[in-house]
This record gives structure tokens, sequence and C-alpha cells, in this order.
């Protein structure tokens, strides 16, 4: 959006740097940045901006390769954050962390002996982290290792993508067709044989190697646009009773009775309806096809089966004030759903609003107003996207006992994940994390399904 001139002799930084600078928004455009890194016995930083230079040193890192580079990235990252916040005036919530998932350097701590209680103090004195942001991460490490007393030894995550939608909202980024036009139930129908062949090769392999499915997770896309008889027909492949079973009905107008019925008796514990606003006017803006009033009735359909229900809700949506989202949020804890996701919108490069320069002057107080408003609730897993406004984050909420832990094994990457679908991605998980895209486009992923099925699963295999 922004020209940020950047001249520095860590060639290997500069992407890094960049991002630095883009936090601070247009503060910085245009504005001629040099960052020089020596060694010389010490390791030293020099940040020239607005004709002042700034100065840091530490001491040289050691160990092997890439502890060094990721040391020095730390500390020279740092050192330009420091130098852009003193000039500015601005410290920002999550001080130098640029898209990185902070419960990872969380964990980082704890295991080089590190403790609880001092999670907070350390990414506040090392990244510049604002106390209450580092509080909450504590919080969640506290949470998210109640929930993992389970075994996950050998366990995977089973992951079935349903990149179909009745519509595109502004904020999307993920892969999905429009299936509003003609031709969608034959693609629908074609899509779900396909799929139906996958999955029962997936967890064919499952079995042959000796592995359990810890949690299955159906997303989209809008998983419950699909007709009746291709829901039912992934159900009974998957078929899976007796884990956690979640399943994703995120636009409200696209549930019925007998979907309900379907899933309640496919094995799914757990139903995603998501409003991300309750103002109507606010929804037919950002590309939405239903109502607030639509949305209770869901809810209420959901939760009147027997499921746990997850909800979320978007900050800084488009024309929005403080007012609109606390009636959004008001609306939300009043229902009391088993888990709250409060989402930051962020500027993603495949969706509407990739073009887009997001601003939102009320968003911190937004996500300040959701904090104080679930209360109640616990902060059970955090993540961060670039290009989110106001630099802030993504928070699941959950009440006591029930979070999900299909989102804290995969947020972070603790297990397998075995993806299913066109445009999904399977992971390996380890000292290396590794990836396997499946093709997102949809007739590819069809024609060519035996093929990539042989790949990924000799990839999975470590092969």
């Amino acid at each position: 959006m922004y020209n940020y001139p950047l001249t520095t002799n860590a060639t290997f930084l500069r992407p890094d740097l960049l991002d630095e600078i883009r936090q601070f928004g247009r503060e910085f455009a245009d504005e001629n940045l040099t960052v020089t890194v020596r060694e010389n016995g010490m390791l030293r930083s020099e940040v020239t901006v607005r004709g002042r230079t700034f100065v840091r040193t530490a001491s040289v890192p050691t160990g092997g390769e890439l502890n060094v580079k990721r040391l020095t990235k730390r500390f020279v990252k740092h050192s330009l954050y420091l130098a852009l916040s003193e000039t500015s005036g601005i410290a920002l919530p999550w001080g130098s962390l640029t898209g990185i998932r902070p419960t990872k350097l969380a964990y980082a701590y704890l295991r080089d002996g590190g403790s609880e209680d001092g999670i907070a103090g350390y990414l506040t004195d090392t990244f510049g982290v604002r106390r209450d942001r580092a509080e909450t991460i504590s919080r969640i490490i506290g949470v998210q290792r109640r929930a993992l007393s389970v075994n996950i030894d050998g366990a995977v995550n089973l992951y079935v993508h349903i990149p179909f939608c009745d519509g595109r909202c502004n904020y999307c980024s993920f892969p999905s067709a429009d299936i509003s036009g003609k031709g969608a139930d034959k693609l629908l129908a074609e899509y779900t044989d396909a799929l139906v062949c996958e999955i029962l090769r997936v967890k064919e392999f499952i079995r042959s190697r000796g592995e359990r499915i810890l949690s299955v997770y159906v997303g989209g896309g809008t998983p419950s646009v699909l007709g009746e008889s291709e829901l039912g027909a992934v159900l009974d492949a998957i078929d899976m009773h007796g884990v956690e079973f979640t399943f994703e009905a995120g636009r409200a107008d696209s549930l019925s009775p007998r979907k309900t019925e379907l899933m309640k008796n496919g094995g799914v514990t757990r139903v995603c309806v998501n409003p991300q606003t309750l103002n109507d006017g606010t929804l037919s803006r950002i590309g939405r096809r239903h109502t607030a009033a639509d949305f209770y009735e869901s809810f209420e359909t959901v939760r009147n089966a027997g499921f746990e229900v997850n909800t979320d809700i978007i900050a800084g949506l488009d024309g929005e004030s403080l007012e609109d989202f606390a009636r959004t949020a008001d609306g939300i804890a009043a229902l009391r759903p088993d888990n709250v996701t409060v989402h930051t919108l962020s500027r993603k490069r495949a969706s509407l609003l990739a073009d887009s320069e997001l601003s939102c002057p009320d968003i911190e107080r937004m996500i300040e107003y959701a904090f104080g408003r679930f209360a109640d609730y616990e902060p059970y897993y955090l993540y961060r996207q670039k290009n989110m406004v106001g630099n802030l984050e993504n928070v699941g909420f959950c009440l006591d006992g029930r979070e999900c832990l299909n989102n804290i094994t995969v947020m972070e990457e603790l297990v397998p994940v075995y993806a299913c679908g066109a445009g999904s991605i399977s992971k390996r998980v380890g000292k290396v994390i590794a990836r396997y895209a499946s093709p997102k486009d949809i007739g590819m992923y069809i024609t060519e399904l035996d093929e990539r099925t042989d790949k990924k699963l000799a990839f999975l295999a470590g092969e």
C-alpha cells in the first residue's frame, strides 16, 4: 500500500524489516530508513530515521547456524522497532512481533527452563509486548497445558475441506467457489464423489500406520451449503464417533433441520454458526445473504440439537462503529455459546479487500470491549496475521472446559493434519514443519485425484 525506502546491509533480513516498518502504517511511508548490522566482537545495530541514528549492541549469538540467524533477526527487528516507536511516539500492542504466533515464543521460553509465571515478563522485556497482551498469552498457555493432558502420541487431525459458498464475503481469502449460479448441483455431486474416495483412502492410510484420529474438522468455504444427499455421503465416509468433531455452518442461511439431524447422527459434536456481525446493514455490505434474525434462528436450532456451539465475530468491519461492534458482542454474550472467536479484520491477498486501505479508529477499543464482555470466558488460543487492522490479534474464548482441541493442536502445530479436499493443506509436524497443498482448482482436483492422493500419502509417510 505504501512505499518504504529501506537501505540495509543485512539483505537476508530485508523482508522482516519491511514487515516491521509496515506495522506503523503510513507513519514512515516514503521516508528513507537505514538499518546497518555490524559484528566485531559484539553484535551492533544502527538504525537511522529522520536524521537520527539509534545504536544497540548485544553479545554475538552462539549455537548452530539457524539459531544464530534467528537470534540475530530478533535483535535487529527489535532494534528497528524501538527506533520507530521512539521516533513516532507509537507503542504497538505486540511490540516488535510480526506475523508470528506469540504462544510459540512462550513455549520456547518454557522449554529453555522458564516458568509460566515468567512468560508475561519475558515477552514484555524481550519483544516490547504490552503487558496486557503478554498476560493474555500467559493465561492461554495455562489453559492449553490443562487441555492437553490428553495423550496425543500417535494422534492426527483429519481435516475435510468443502470449497463452496453461496456468495463471497469481501474479507474472505479461503479457497472457495461461488455456487449461486447454474450448474452448481452437478459440480457439488462430482466433488462429493471425489472427496468421499479421498477420505476413505486417507482413513485406510491412518489405520495402516496404527495412528488414531484425535479430532475431525469440516471447514470451507461453507460446508453446510452441501445438499442433504452430499452432506450425508461425506459424513458417512468420515464415520467418526466419540471424538471431537467440528462442522462449520458459517452462514446461517445454509442450515436446515434435516442437515442438523444428519450432522448429529454423523458424529458431529461441535458446530460453528458464525454471524461475524449482528448488524443487518453490515451483513449486506460485506456480502452475506442472511440477517441477524436468521443467525439467531440457526443458533437455536444447533443448540437445541445438543451440539457445542462456536460463534465468530469480526472487529473492524467496513463502516462499523464501536457501538455497532458492542451490539454484536452483547448479543453473542447473551447467548452463552461454548466458544467465541473474536477476529480482527485483516487485509488478505486473496480477498476482495486486497487492494483496500483498512482503517478503523476504534479497533483497539473494540477488542478491549470484547475482552471485557467475555471476561468470564477463558482465552485459549491466539494468532496474528499480517495486515491486521491495528496490528492486533484473533482470540478464541471458551467456557471452562470447552476448549476445542483441534484449534489448539493446529495452532500450536502439535500433531499432523491429514487434509482432504480441493485447496486443503496437509501438514507433517516435528523438528521441521512440512506442508502439502492439494490443488485449489476443483476440476483439477477431481480429474487428478488418484495421482495427487498417491503423492500426498507418500508425503505424509515421510517418503
